[in-house]
């Protein structure tokens, strides 16, 4: 788990994702029928959080039809463990997936419902943060203000609360930089600019450059909160950051927000800084295409 997770962080789920497929074929569908080492919950707990690591890099890679089969997977091997926070685990991932495909309403209920599990469970407060965090993010895109600030407090509450207790090494990692990044695009969502740049920049600098996906993310919510605040000079050279580190990133999520922020700058074009980055933009995005077109996601992949 640690090992794929590193990758898929540094390098992006298109780089990673065939390699997961091959070791859930092998080891982990041994395991299910008896034949591995591991067995009973531990063996469907381990499958549900490989599955779903699957789906992420599925959907990393632009193919959210085989994501959703992953996940749907995922979730069944979850409800087979004896643990409800395992089932809980693979909805906070499911939730961040409909947000994604622009099912905000879908996303509240998978949130709801992980929650609703993990109060039949033994406290997990990362886990807890993390699907308060996703309800959050999707009642902001649905308007809902006051909801959306309530469930953010619950994530910093529960994430407070983790202390230095022994981290479950399955459960999905949300930390302080996790969530100040998802409060950055919430805070965005809510048109709260000022604070949405702050907790943009507390996230860039809580993350190292090991995370490399995780800061071109966090750096496109930081220049997009600057574009709102018309501080657009700013915004290109965070742009020119993120150019440098984010061309080997496979990634089609990075290509996506890159081509918003592009969208973004272009009413600018007429200063020459903002010239500049769209320029550098167009190569970069010229580059990406090419390597995104060499990776490619195996159909039929579910365990």
């Amino acid at each position: 788990m640690a090992s794929f997770r590193l990758a898929d962080r540094q390098l992006g789920g298109g780089h990673v994702y065939n390699s997961l497929l091959i070791y859930l074929r092998t080891e982990v569908a041994t395991s299910l029928i008896g034949l591995g080492s591991v067995r009973g919950t531990e063996a469907f707990r381990d499958a549900a959080v490989l599955t779903e690591m699957a789906g992420w890099m599925a959907h990393d890679s632009g193919r959210d039809d085989v994501a959703q089969g992953h996940l749907i997977s995922a979730l069944s091997f979850g409800q087979a463990a004896a643990d409800p926070s395992v089932a809980a685990n693979v909805e906070a991932g499911m939730s961040h997936l409909a947000f994604q495909g622009g099912q905000a309403d879908q996303a509240v209920d998978l949130a709801r419902s992980g929650l609703e599990r993990l109060h039949a469970a033994k406290p997990v407060p990362v886990l807890a943060a993390r699907l308060h965090a996703m309800k959050a993010r999707a009642l902001a895109r649905l308007g809902y203000a006051k909801q959306a600030q309530h469930s953010l407090d619950s994530a910093r509450e529960e994430l407070a609360a983790v202390g230095t207790e022994f981290a479950l090494e399955w459960v999905a990692p949300f930390d302080e930089a996790a969530l100040a990044s998802e409060a950055a695009s919430i805070l965005l969502e809510l048109r709260m600019f000022p604070a949405a740049t702050q907790e943009a920049n507390r996230a860039l600098e809580l993350r190292d450059a090991s995370r490399a996906r995780s800061r071109a993310l966090g750096q496109m919510t930081l220049a997009q909160s600057l574009i709102a605040q018309d501080q657009v000079e700013a915004a290109c050279a965070v742009a020119h950051d993120l150019l440098g580190t984010c061309q080997s990133l496979g990634s089609i999520r990075i290509s996506r927000d890159l081509a918003d922020l592009q969208t973004a700058l272009e009413p600018y074009a007429s200063s020459r800084p903002v010239k500049e980055a769209l320029d550098r933009m167009t190569a970069v995005t010229r580059h990406r295409r090419l390597l995104l077109a060499s990776l490619t996601v195996t159909e039929g992949a579910q365990v």
